[in-house]
Formats: C-alpha cells, structure tokens, sequence
C-alpha cells in the first residue's frame, strides 16, 4: 500500500475548556478615584517590546491602583521551542533573546525554570511600574489563540517523555533531563510570582467583577465587527464588560429603560475590547483576524461606577506609532522613538551582479542519539 494512503494512528488531544461559573468571578471592590487599566494577549517572550516599553512608561505615570492582565500573557510556543524542532518550510524564525538563553542552560529543567523566571519577571514589571496591584488572569482559551494552560501541560508532558528516556539510556553521553529535579505543577510557582504580595494569580479563565457591574474576563468567540463580541457578552451577562481574546479595540456605550413610572429611567451599558500586545511581525502562525489592533484598556472609577474607554494604537506617518491617554495632567501622547514592529522584509537588488541571499538555519535543538556499544562479536 502506497504510503500516503496507508492508515496512521491519530491521537487527538481533548482543548480543556471552562466557564466563568466553574472558574469563578471575583469580586473586587474599588473607591472614588482608582484608576483601572487592562491589557491581554501580549505572548512574551514574543510581545511588542517597543511598545510595552511605552506602556511602561505610562503606568509610571498614571499609577493606577489596579492592573488586570486579561490572559494570553506568556507564551506556550516560546516553551515548546526549548525541547522540539519544528520544520518550518515558510520563514527562518529566530529564537526570541530569552529563549536562546534558556537553550545553552543544559537540561530540560534548567531550561524551562530560567525561561518560567524571565516570564515572571515580565509579569512583575507591571506591578513595578504602576506600584499598584495586578491581578493576573491566565487564560484557558481554545482555537488558534496560545494559552497558559497548555504551557502547563506541555512541561508536564514533555518531561515525562524526557525523563522516561533518560533512565532508559543511562550511558548515553548526554542526557536531555534529570528525573531527580521536579518542576513546578502551578503556574504562578513556574513564574516565581507566588509569593509576590503584589500579584493575584487566578484560576485558569476565570474573571473579576469590579464594583459588583463591570466584568474583565477573557473572551472565547469572535464577531466580525468591532465591539459585538463584547455587546454578546452584555447580552448574556448584563454587566458592563471589559474583555479581550477578539483582537480588537474598541469601546461602546449604551442605553437601556429601567422603568417609566413616575418618569422614565435608563440603565447605562458600556462595553470593551483590548486588543492584542504582541509582536506581529513574529507571530504569523496566528491569523490576520486575530490581530486587528494593539490596544488596552483605562478607566477611573467616580462614585461607584468604572468610566473608562479602550485605547488604541495608532501608526504615525512617520511609522512611529502612539497612543493618547487621560493622566492627572490631561491627555498625554505617549509615542515611540524609532518605528517599531515594521512589517519584515527589505529592499531587493535586481542588478546582474546581486549577491545570492541565503537563509541563516535556526540553531537545532535536537539531542544526540547515544552512540552504539562496541562489541567484539564476528561476523559470520
């Protein structure tokens, strides 16, 4: 039988899923004057740095109280990338700075808990540039979108695999994991932000109900316009939201009657898209769908409600690109010195004499096969 139509074994691995009921939502209650901001999606080690370092800045500058960070922060691929090689027939794909450095570590272990270290670090730069809370919200969800449970379970996964073939070549000359060292099983312990009293990891997709009427959670559908996902999900919960996973930025307001009895009574609605914040130019196995706008979202709460609006990421016609935001000064621009996240490519050279442009190989990260025992055995 032809090998293309030969039967092959198919393992389908079941996406875990949940709902906000089962992870729950937590309610946080904030006073007059604190200032909320969101963001999600930024997949570090591969997010927009040029702009996370301006978003940085901000929050130096606005310190709010709260920062919610809306799933999708860390990456599962950047972690696969240590222990599998995949043949990537479209681009020569760099490693991302920290990656390369967690390869040259050694072991499996070593590998993932240097990388796990830097992830945490990134977390903790919100914490250190707002001086306020952050609450970290990993995200479970499905389709094309990267997410933290799946870099959970991939460690676990890949180490057994690893470990089981390490004890059954104890001669080999090099080994690709130590079965005595144990890595984390939680999250918040891989990234070393347990024990930070200025972060709240949560439960893999659940949400935060702040004031007891707006709901940051992380989404798990799409809608083709700006702002439906999030006006589906006034629908079904009645709340004000603040969502992200859509890969858009956008904010909307409305109204609805509460009564007319002795006069008429409105309910104000608003809801929110964030946006994504990772690097595009390195994340391509993700559709062009997914990655509408760069955004996040800013909020100040007066009295007891949340009023606030999505913030986008506009490019200039320089190619620098900037975003306006509310501080205690006024609306600040907020805008990068050198135009970053470019689309790749360069200027081609038609001329006969041209020199040939090769392709730089990504480093393999492979192990060595242990070499054969040698016997003293004739052959016959």
């Amino acid at each position: 039988m032809a090998k293309g139509t030969s039967y092959k074994s198919v393992v389908v691995k079941e996406d875990p899923k949940t709902s906000l009921a089962e992870a729950g939502i937590n309610d946080v209650t904030m006073p007059d004057g604190s200032r909320v901001v969101a963001f999600g999606h930024a997949f570090f080690p591969n997010h927009d740095r040029a702009l996370h370092g301006l978003i940085l800045e901000y929050l130096a500058d606005v310190k709010p109280a709260l920062v919610i960070l809306q799933g999708g922060m860390i990456d599962e691929n950047a972690f696969r990338a240590l222990a599998e090689d995949e043949d990537n027939y479209l681009h020569d794909f760099p490693d991302s700075p920290e990656v390369a450095a967690a390869r040259e570590l050694g072991s499996f272990e070593k590998q993932v808990l240097d990388l796990g270290e830097k992830c945490g670090d990134y977390i903790k730069s919100f914490a250190n540039a707002s001086g306020g809370k952050v609450i970290y919200i990993p995200s479970a969800t499905h389709l094309s979108m990267g997410n933290e449970v799946r870099l959970m379970d991939f460690i676990k996964s890949k180490k057994q695999a690893l470990d089981s073939w390490s004890a059954n070549h104890p001669e080999a000359p090099e080994l690709p994991s130590d079965p005595t060292i144990d890595l984390p099983n939680k999250l918040a312990a891989l990234l070393k932000i347990d024990s930070d009293p200025r972060i709240v990891t949560l439960r893999f997709g659940s949400a935060v109900r702040l004031n007891g009427h707006t709901l940051f959670m992380i989404g798990d559908f799409r809608r083709r316009n700006a702002g439906d996902a999030s006006k589906v999900e006034w629908e079904q919960r009645l709340m004000n939201i603040v969502r992200s996973f859509d890969g858009k930025v956008a904010s909307s307001w409305m109204t609805t009657p509460n009564h007319t009895l002795p006069g008429l009574t409105l309910k104000h609605w608003q809801f929110h898209e964030v946006g994504y914040l990772w690097d595009k130019t390195r994340m391509g196995h993700l559709r062009d769908y997914d990655k509408r706008a760069p955004g996040f979202f800013s909020g100040i709460i007066v009295g007891d409600t949340l009023f606030g609006n999505a913030t986008v990421v506009l490019r200039g016609n320089d190619g620098r690109r900037s975003f306006m935001v509310a501080t205690q000064e006024g609306h600040v621009m907020y805008t990068e010195e050198t135009p970053g996240a470019l689309p790749n490519g360069e200027r081609i050279d038609l001329s006969p004499t041209a020199p040939v442009r090769k392709a730089t190989p990504r480093p393999s990260n492979r192990r060595k096969a242990p070499a054969p025992k040698k016997t003293n055995r004739r052959k016959r």
